[in-house]
């Protein structure tokens, strides 16, 4: 059950980091700005006993990028970001790049999650 609550924090905060791109996304600006003068601002979800921060820092036709804080008193943080995040843009699946940061265990968590762009991040941008 523990192991489950973790997945789920997991796959949450991607999931949140996935709507802030696609609201991001959605309007007329330029991909290659850095994710906060998008728009993108930090998030804390809170998922199950795992309080989940999520900071865009980078939106472009090439990545994703994310700094993702995990916290609990609770649980052992022991889900493998670079097997359970996902990231969809505009209906295109992101695969995982990297998570640089924190191993597994502990209840205190941190890193960044990359992801590898899976389509552009603006709509009709890119070759056709």
């Amino acid at each position: 059950m523990r192991r489950g609550l973790i997945t789920v924090a997991a796959a949450v905060a991607v999931a949140v980091a996935g709507v802030l791109i696609v609201a991001a996304v959605s309007g007329d600006h330029d991909p290659t700005m850095p994710a906060p003068a998008l728009g993108l601002d930090t998030r804390v979800v809170e998922a199950g006993e795992v309080d989940v921060e999520i900071e865009p820092r980078r939106l472009d036709d090439e990545a994703a990028v994310f700094a993702v804080a995990f916290d609990t008193h609770s649980v052992e943080l022991s889900a493998d970001l670079t097997r359970t995040a996902t990231l969809e843009v505009d209906g295109a699946d992101w695969p995982v790049d990297a998570w640089s940061g924190d191993g597994l265990g502990g209840h205190h968590r941190a890193g960044e999650l990359r992801f590898r762009a899976g389509g552009p991040a603006h709509r009709g941008r890119g070759s056709r």
